[in-house]
């Protein structure tokens, strides 16, 4: 069975976007690769 893909959005335009960023990253940094294939979409500050 391949792997499952699981899409990740982060930032957008509120004063939240670093900690969204941030947040992103720590997913990045955890995910099992072996289970997901993850992909990443980000918001810009200007949406």
């Amino acid at each position: 069975m391949g792997r499952l893909r699981i899409g990740v959005i982060f930032g957008g335009r509120s004063e939240e976007h670093p900690i969204s960023v941030k947040s992103a990253r720590e997913v990045a940094d955890n995910l099992d690769t072996e289970k997901y294939e993850p992909f990443y979409v980000g918001i810009t500050k200007d949406g």
